[in-house]
């Protein structure tokens, strides 16, 4: 049995922690939906607010997959996915630390998101992690 490369482990625990990030903030903007009241502008603040965690699980359910994928079946096609799944949280996390709301609030927590990302990117594009996913499989 061939070990793991660090690289590849790194990249793997990354994925797990963007998962979990993006678990915490579905359920932090669902449990939002929850707490409001329906009236005038609620049902309408209730659904957009529930359509704006599903991106956030959407990412959560992906990353979660592909680090699960990471053992000795994994493909060509994990890694690429990686890479997917490191720069769809780059580019979110960017444009989301970029508005006037989250500057003020949550610039450290969308600013750590664009790191952790950038790191998935730069760990699965590795050529020791490509020579983990290019190998032959039983």
């Amino acid at each position: 049995m061939v070990q793991m490369p660090g690289t590849v482990k790194s990249a793997r625990a990354l994925l797990l922690v963007v998962g979990a990030g993006n678990i915490v903030a579905s359920l932090w903007l669902m449990m939002a939906a929850a707490t409001l009241r329906t009236g005038a502008m609620g049902q309408l603040v209730i659904g957009l607010l529930l359509l704006a965690a599903l991106p956030f699980g959407t990412v959560a359910a992906a990353a979660i997959v592909i680090a699960a994928k990471f053992t000795t079946t994994g493909g060509h096609r994990v890694r690429i996915g990686a890479v997917a799944v490191g720069s769809l949280t780059v580019v979110g996390s960017s444009t989301i630390a970029g508005t006037a709301i989250s500057a003020k609030l949550h610039n450290g927590a969308w600013g750590m998101a664009v790191a952790v990302g950038a790191l998935v990117i730069v760990l699965s594009t590795r050529q020791d992690t490509r020579d983990w996913f290019d190998r032959l499989r039983r």
